[in-house]
């Protein structure tokens, strides 16, 4: 018998923007509040309007510094639109840079690698800039008059590093993140995150909206019942610890049933902190940077976000430069993607099934579990992104 596709009706025309009683209904505490409305998760508007009000102006993670070890090591990006080269120059810093030839709007590098001669040369005309983005030459300019090229650059975008994780902000004016993540520094401290080797573990094409995936991997409320048999029994979600934060974060504890070790398929990172051996800990950065660490590497998951339904994962994996140089590390790591994807196929489905719900005429503004603490933290957040105005 042919199964009929699921057609998902358009919701009524209702605002882009939260209202005022959306927003408060939202930051209320965690035992009063209530979730974002549905149309925050299908809207192609609303998710318009979310690049403008959270994309845009916050810091988003484009990759770590040991993919740019060296002077004139570089790598593109794309967020949101916006075509990013980075690039470490002569003096060892980084810079984050528009990626976009300031002549005719081409692209200046590609991919990723090692800029010879010290000059990215637009591929188009040959205009060439410096490893900091300056306009070094710009051929047959001579007749264009007032054409000074010292007057032309590569526009810079925010850029900062924390715990070996590149992020940029288009608004080059924005408060760093660094300083908003010393409570996250004095906890991971003892486990060289920085220092730490980096792998790709899997990149995939994801169903539905940013935010419903941030938040299946924001709370174990849904252990029992999507995980009942993978991830659930190695750590109950009846015994998860919702941490209090100081900063666009959120963090907490899966501890192991009997508070004996948790499983890890590498070697323990040195000197591993004791709880660390016993339990998960999670840490979402806002807006959408996510990963888990186990007393022996540290799971992260990128997201390439291009709509309101359009989602790509990337999940790498971080270990110490010894366990990255063992000779079995590609073994194991191949071990380790065969144990999650059990896990990862059982949350693709929570997250694909969902979709239609979001787009009921019924859906409405949910109430919170204790169990979800850190999904309200991620909520109230992004009100008061939304609210905050345009500068």
């Amino acid at each position: 018998m042919a199964v009929e596709p699921v057609i998902w009706a358009k919701p009524p025309s209702r605002p882009v923007a939260l209202t005022q009683m959306e927003l408060e209904a939202i930051t209320r505490p965690l035992g009063e509040a209530s979730m974002l409305p549905a149309r925050c998760y299908t809207d192609p508007d609303f998710y318009h309007f979310e690049v403008e009000r959270v994309f845009t102006r916050n810091w988003l993670p484009v990759g770590r510094v040991d993919q740019v070890p060296k002077p004139g090591d570089y790598f593109t990006a794309v967020r949101f639109g916006e075509p990013i080269l980075v690039v470490r120059d002569k003096e060892d810093r980084l810079h984050a840079l528009s990626n976009v030839c300031r002549h005719r709007n081409f692209p200046v590098a590609e991919g990723a690698g090692h800029c010879r001669g010290s000059r990215f040369v637009c591929p188009y005309h040959g205009w060439a800039y410096d490893l900091t983005g300056q306009l070094r030459a710009a051929p047959f300019m001579d007749r264009t008059a007032s054409f000074d090229a010292k007057q032309w650059h590569l526009p810079a975008l925010g850029i900062d590093v924390w715990q070996g994780f590149i992020f940029v902000n288009l608004d080059p004016t924005a408060p760093l993140l660094s300083p908003q993540l010393k409570t996250l520094d004095r906890l991971l401290g003892p486990t060289k995150l920085a220092e730490m080797k980096t792998a790709t573990l899997r990149k995939v094409k994801w169903p539905g909206n940013w935010k419903a995936t941030l938040e299946n991997f924001t709370e174990a409320y849904h252990q029992p019942l999507v995980h009942p048999k993978t991830f659930e029994p190695m750590a109950p979600a009846k015994l998860g610890i919702y941490e209090d934060v100081d900063g666009p974060y959120n963090l907490f504890w899966l501890p192991s049933p009997d508070g004996g070790p948790v499983p890890t398929v590498y070697p323990l990172l040195p000197n591993c902190p004791e709880r660390l051996k016993s339990a998960f800990l999670i840490v979402n950065i806002f807006p959408y940077f996510h990963f888990l660490i186990d007393p022996g590497c540290a799971i992260s998951l990128d997201m390439e976000i291009n709509g309101a339904d359009d989602l790509h994962c990337h999940w790498s994996v971080h270990v110490p430069p010894d366990t990255y140089g063992m000779p079995d590390f590609e073994a194991k790591s191949r071990f380790l993607l065969e144990l999650l994807m059990p896990t990862y196929n059982e949350d693709e489905g929570a997250c694909r099934r969902i979709i239609p719900g979001q787009f009921s005429r019924f859906a409405q503004q949910g109430k919170y579990s204790w169990m979800e603490k850190s999904v309200h933290q991620f909520h109230s957040w992004l009100a008061r992104e939304y609210a905050r105005p345009v500068a």
